[in-house]
């Protein structure tokens, strides 16, 4: 019998799938973060992990993105070379991608490289077609957040490196990675073929359950392995130490040339979200989201985050100067966002001599592009994103009076010259815990940029906002002191 698909049928399937990948994570996914809390015996990781737990929870029973960078989308097509297709498939790929972007809620971040002028709806997404026997399609959505994209990697090594180079590669890349992946994610690791296969192949390692091993027996062992080595390196939860610095290593083989030996990897974020849909006999099912796997009871996921120490907003220099490397604190009171364009317009305006829209003196700046805002909500999602884009704009922005800085990863050195030469301090909250984090936000207005949509300049009005100090005035580096880099 032949089956027949329409186009609009398509793009209503992944408009949902688009939808629910954001808002509900993969039950491997969230049985490994779980797992993985309840044997880590840092308590700090252990607090990060539950505070992921109840992230989870609250993006499925809220309707919030589970992180605010809800990615671009790569779309996975394994298409039956026997079924038709009624109209054009990459059409109504990125027509279902436009409509789940919207009906969901979900920040608009796909741009143009060059000029960088938003697309405002997602789109084009990344999309892979694989034809298959018979006439089946299967079609899957990974939302794929920059953070830790950003960190992935790819290297033609000569054949002489052998696997012990490859699995060198892929060890370093994590170490390199540090914190702004948001760890614990998944490494996927492609070998072989050509530059873009091996890329290829890292990304589709992504999406293989937590859990399941390779079904070649050289890759397994490979596999473990890696998984070994990576969680020894310390970094652990959101880089500030512990057992878990990855949930899973899933490696891909294809051929390669005699000459080459290619290898890339592919770093996941712990928000690995992924959704499929299988249009199989004339009917679709959706394939691995129950959604009632989660749970919001987890004992010890605030435990820090209650001892921490109070900090009001704006900032006060003497205040600032007591903070150390290492503690908590919990914000309250009025904070300004910015992102990259934001501080590249107030730079331009610094450096032309004009007058900036907001008096800088005394604040902090929170590196967030929030998801739009549901209804009944004041912000969506709005978890912190990888600091270290903003460095080449900090020193001039600190010169200006700002007092604190706050996003995720790590600095450059001369960032954390400028910070401690001007007193200031700059904080890490908690990665792709966009719907938790939401929690903390009870006002949040456009004050400037809005042209920029989700890289405009807000401010939010935040009641116990939590954070970790990274840089202290006295220029001690968590990062490194976790790692046993610098004196503590």
């Amino acid at each position: 019998m032949v089956y027949s698909v329409s186009a609009s049928e398509i793009a209503d399937r992944v408009s949902d799938l688009v939808r629910r990948a954001n808002m509900v994570l993969p039950q491997d996914v969230f049985s490994a973060i779980k797992a993985a809390k309840e044997k880590d015996s840092s308590e700090t990781a252990s607090t990060i992990l539950g505070i992921l737990i109840k992230n989870a929870a609250i993006s499925l029973r809220q309707g919030i993105p589970i992180c605010q960078d809800t990615g671009i989308d790569v779309v996975f097509v394994e298409l039956g070379q026997e079924l038709v297709v009624q109209g054009d498939l990459y059409e109504a790929i990125n027509q279902g991608v436009a409509r789940g972007t919207k009906e969901g809620y979900l920040r608009a971040s796909v741009c143009d490289p060059v000029t960088r002028k938003n697309s405002g709806d997602n789109t084009p997404a990344v999309v892979h077609v694989t034809l298959t026997k018979g006439s089946n399609l299967r079609i899957t959505i990974l939302p794929k957040g920059c953070g830790s994209e950003n960190m992935s990697r790819l290297r033609m090594l000569p054949p002489s490196a052998g696997m012990d180079g490859v699995m060198d590669f892929v060890v370093e890349c994590v170490r390199k990675a540090g914190p702004n992946p948001c760890p614990p994610g998944i490494i996927g690791v492609g070998i072989g073929g050509t530059m873009e296969m091996a890329a290829f192949l890292s990304k589709k390692a992504l999406l293989r359950p937590v859990g399941k091993e390779s079904s070649s027996s050289e890759l397994a062992r490979l596999e473990k392995s890696l998984l070994e080595r990576i969680n020894g390196l310390g970094i652990g939860p959101q880089g500030l130490g512990g057992r878990t610095t990855t949930l899973w290593v899933a490696l891909e083989k294809y051929p390669c040339h005699i000459a080459s030996l290619p290898v890339a990897v592919n770093i996941q974020c712990h928000a690995a979200r992924k959704a499929t849909a299988l249009f199989e006999k004339g009917r679709w099912t959706i394939q691995g989201h129950s959604g009632t796997h989660f749970e919001d009871n987890i004992s010890g996921a605030s435990y820090l985050i209650e001892r921490a120490v109070p900090l009001t907003l704006p900032l006060k220099k003497e205040e600032v100067r007591s903070l150390k490397a290492g503690q908590w604190v919990r914000l309250s009171g009025r904070l300004l966002t910015g992102r990259d364009q934001t501080h590249r317009r107030l730079c331009e305006l610094i450096k032309s001599g004009a007058s900036l829209p907001v008096d800088l003196k005394g604040q902090l700046i929170y590196y967030v592009g929030p998801s739009p805002a549901p209804p009944g909500h004041v912000v969506g999602a709005a978890g912190p994103t990888t600091s270290y884009r903003m460095d080449a704009y900090t020193p001039t922005i600190l010169e200006q009076g700002v007092l604190g800085l706050m996003g995720k990863g790590k600095r450059s050195l001369e960032v954390r010259k400028s910070i401690s030469e001007h007193g200031a301090v700059y904080l890490a909250t908690i990665g792709g815990a966009g719907a938790y984090l939401s929690q903390a936000i009870k006002e949040a207005r456009v004050v400037a940029f809005e042209d920029l949509g989700p890289e405009a300049l807000y401010e939010f009005y935040v009641e116990d906002f939590p954070a970790i100090v990274i840089n202290d005035c006295q220029g001690h580096d968590y990062y490194e002191m976790v790692q046993g880099g610098a004196e503590d």
